[in-house]
């Protein structure tokens, strides 16, 4: 899997797009209900099969908890800890 940069030109641009849709996304928690609820459409019409979507679904969830423990301690000297089995991390071998 490709390193995932997320740069905030990246997160303003997804935004505005947002907006553009509904002008209730400039409320930044609603916008990311809607990018959550895009990202649950895309894992359940993917053509996945049934069995896997649903881990599928939970390693992205973990993944975005390691974004946010991230970002949120980004002025913390503790690194976050990504979890043992999200999607879209690398372990190191």
């Amino acid at each position: 899997m490709t390193e995932i940069v997320l740069k905030p030109e990246l997160i303003k641009g997804l935004q505005e797009v947002l907006v553009k849709h509904d002008a209730a996304n400039e409320d930044p928690i609603l916008a990311a209900q809607y990018l959550s609820a895009v990202v649950g459409s895309i894992v359940s019409t993917s053509g996945i099969p049934k069995a896997d979507q649903a881990d599928i679904l939970k390693q992205l969830m973990d993944f975005i908890q390691y974004v946010y423990d991230q970002q949120s301690q980004a002025n913390d000297s503790a690194p976050a800890q990504p979890p043992a089995d999200a999607f879209g991390k690398w372990t190191p071998k």
